[in-house]
């Protein structure tokens, strides 16, 4: 790249417990470098700041630019983070509490940094340059092995003066359901969808699901893509299992629609991007029956179009200050 062409490179980096994925995104909101490698979260914050510069020192090679090149570095963590300090106040799949990870990043790599939480800056991303671009009142809900939540208010990420706003995942649903059984992810998430299913396989000798369970190799979880195959085959144990589960979330989705009157929801995570579009259709239709009042089913429902890119994205573009232009 010449130095015009490096010109408003930023990046933005996924952290997660288990992965570092780090892109290096153009003025135009493109990503032309990327790498991913292990966290490693048990050898310490000094490792894994270390192997968050390594990372993005190799992606920056893929882009054919340095470090130096960049103008601005956004990074998502995910636990509770102070926006304003760039300070980690807790991170369970780091085991991380009040790191000022915003500093240590900074330092490191001589620009600026800014810190937020993931399931934000997906939100934030799929706001600015996926399936809600354009929209300035968002809600996006990622179904995966548990449950995430942001929101996009105004055009902005509306974090709230606590910082935990968005976390749609420990709405309370049932709330005499008992330790386990109360919340949007207890009902909803990879993993209760899977131990639903284990509870009633007995009723359902003939379910391929059955036999996968059976299968299972020291009790390892079901995978995305196993269960949205079953699901799309019809398999009478899944289907039963994920309809439930997309009925209680369509309830959630509307509770949030019904308090915030936003104007359209995101729905992602593995889970989410690997079922059919009777799962997504299926929480539509239980959100329009619990939408309240009735013009708020106009809200859309969309399924997320970046798919694991949007939290590096969303990162890259809060990192540059961009915004939503639009509200169409």
């Amino acid at each position: 790249m010449s130095k015009q062409q490096h010109k408003g490179l930023v990046a933005g980096i996924d952290l997660g417990g288990t992965n570092i994925a780090v892109g290096i995104v153009d003025e135009k909101g493109k990503m032309v470098g990327a790498q991913k490698r292990k966290t490693k979260a048990s050898l310490g914050r000094d490792a894994v700041v270390d192997r968050i510069v390594e990372t993005l020192g190799r992606a920056c090679e893929v882009a054919n630019c340095a470090p130096t090149d960049l103008t601005a570095v956004g990074i998502g963590v995910p636990g509770v983070i102070d926006f304003d300090d760039g300070v980690v106040i807790n991170s369970g799949n780091l085991g991380w509490k009040d790191e000022p990870i915003r500093d240590l990043l900074s330092k490191r790599l001589k620009v600026p940094v800014t810190v937020d939480n993931d399931a934000n800056l997906a939100a934030f991303g799929e706001a600015t340059l996926g399936a809600a671009r354009g929209w300035k009142d968002v809600l996006a809900v990622w179904v995966g092995t548990g449950i995430g939540g942001g929101l996009v208010l105004g055009g902005e990420i509306y974090r709230g003066p606590m910082h935990t706003a968005g976390e749609i995942g420990y709405m309370l649903l049932m709330p005499r359901g008992g330790v386990g059984r109360r919340t949007v992810e207890d009902h909803c998430s990879r993993v209760a969808m899977v131990r639903a299913m284990e509870t009633i396989a007995g009723f359902h000798p003939e379910s391929a699901m059955r036999a996968a369970l059976a299968n299972r190799v020291d009790g390892e979880l079901i995978g995305s893509s196993t269960i949205a195959k079953a699901y799309e085959d019809g398999d009478e144990l899944c289907r039963k299992v994920v309809d439930d589960a997309a009925d209680l979330l369509g309830i959630a989705i509307a509770n949030i629609v019904t308090l915030m009157s936003v104007r359209a929801v995101v729905i992602g995570g593995g889970v989410a991007e690997a079922m059919p579009s009777r799962y997504i259709d299926r929480i539509r239709d239980s959100f329009e029956m619990s939408v309240f009042p009735s013009t708020l089913k106009k809200c859309r429902i969309v399924r997320s179009e970046l798919g694991g890119d949007a939290g590096i994205l969303g990162a890259a573009m809060l990192a540059r200050g961009g915004g939503i232009a639009n509200d169409s």
